[in-house]
């Protein structure tokens, strides 16, 4: 996983960050390329990231995130239970209450539902769907000593974009381990067949890029891959005392790393403004309510305008090329909003995001 400031920040908070940071690795610098020839088109120095927004850039595996806020939570006296299969949401005269599976029925002056992509809560509270984006990825993890023979960096999260397709690098666990992401637009998909994103699509989608590309490959997993869905933005998340957080509420496309962030951060909010008003959910829940929907709608519709700038082809393909070589690695212009401080109050919100137009001219080099 990629954290950005906006989130090792949160960690810092925690009292969590030291540890974050000797399970992960702190990348040099964001780098991309293209997927076809293998130039570099753009960076990013992330130790002056670091400078401007106080916390670092890290690389970390999920599970060993999972694992340091799991700790965290078991020295707070959390008390967590799983394989509750949550049926039904309904509130109550002092709060709400979820019925499980089994009949159970368990009632609090909250709930909060972060279940995921196909969350129950919003099926029963929104009704909406998934989006199909007719991407798929597949993942692979190995011992780094297994591709330091490739053309690979050891210190900066690379990324290869290329037409309906991208490659992503990156080192893990103190650099002892690296991770690769594969990530092609299935055709099968977009003809309407049910079984798509197969291995041999996957093959397909990469043939012709450069050469790293293709040495990666064959270390992906070919057994699982993941369809990649989002959802169009909701922009509310409070029901009564019921709340929705994480890809319940806003999941969104990877292509700007702020999926697993935005759920860290909901929480956070949610859990400053709990402690601001003591008794007063309701308020605690309105705050929420006021700060978190219009940042995470920014966050869903800009990761789709970045996946479609990443998969370029023919002279739009160029015209972006054009653009990005251009751009100096201590530019902060697409990224101030996300990695700046997290917002407890509507004031606080970070600017939006001005995407640049493709018909843009061309700069003098």
């Amino acid at each position: 996983m990629q954290i950005a400031p906006n989130c090792t920040r949160i960690l810092d908070a925690y009292g969590l960050l030291d540890e974050a940071k000797r399970l992960g690795v702190l990348p040099a610098a964001m780098v991309m390329k293209d997927a076809v020839d293998g130039t570099v088109l753009t960076s990013l120095d992330l130790k002056d990231a670091e400078r401007r927004y106080g916390t670092p850039y890290m690389v970390i595996h999920r599970s060993d995130l999972h694992g340091l806020f799991l700790e965290a939570c078991r020295k707070a006296g959390v008390d967590l239970r799983t394989s509750q299969d949550v049926t039904s949401y309904a509130n109550t005269e002092n709060g709400a209450r979820v019925t499980l599976a089994g009949g159970a029925v368990h009632e609090a002056s909250l709930v909060i539902a972060a279940d995921g992509l196909h969350s129950g809560a919003r099926a029963q509270l929104v009704g909406d769907e998934p989006v199909s984006s007719a991407y798929v990825a597949y993942r692979g993890t190995v011992p780094i000593g297994r591709v330091r023979e490739n053309d690979i960096s050891e210190t900066d999260v690379v990324v290869y974009v290329g037409p309906g397709c991208h490659f992503v690098q990156y080192p893990l666990r103190g650099g002892e381990m690296f991770n690769q992401v594969a990530v092609f637009e299935s055709r099968k998909a977009l003809a309407g067949e049910e079984d798509w994103g197969t291995p041999d699509e996957l093959d397909a989608a990469f043939a012709g890029m450069t050469g790293n590309i293709r040495n990666g490959l064959p270390l992906m997993g070919r057994d699982r891959w993941w369809r990649m869905f989002d959802r169009d933005p909701i922009m509310t998340w409070v029901y009564g005392r019921i709340g929705l957080l994480g890809d319940a509420a806003h999941p969104p496309l990877q292509y700007i790393a702020q999926g697993a962030i935005m759920a860290i951060e909901d929480g956070y909010v949610l859990a400053e403004h709990l402690a601001r008003h003591g008794t007063g959910v309701d308020k605690a829940l309105a705050a929420y309510q006021a700060v978190r929907p219009e940042h995470c709608r920014r966050v869903v519709l800009t990761s789709r305008a970045w996946g479609k700038l990443w998969h370029l082809d023919c002279e739009k393909r160029e015209r972006r090329n054009d653009i990005l070589r251009a751009r100096e690695a201590t530019d902060y212009t697409f990224v101030d909003w996300l990695y700046s401080i997290t917002a407890l109050t509507p004031e606080q919100e970070p600017v939006m995001f001005q995407a640049i137009p493709l018909d843009t001219p061309a700069p003098v080099r």
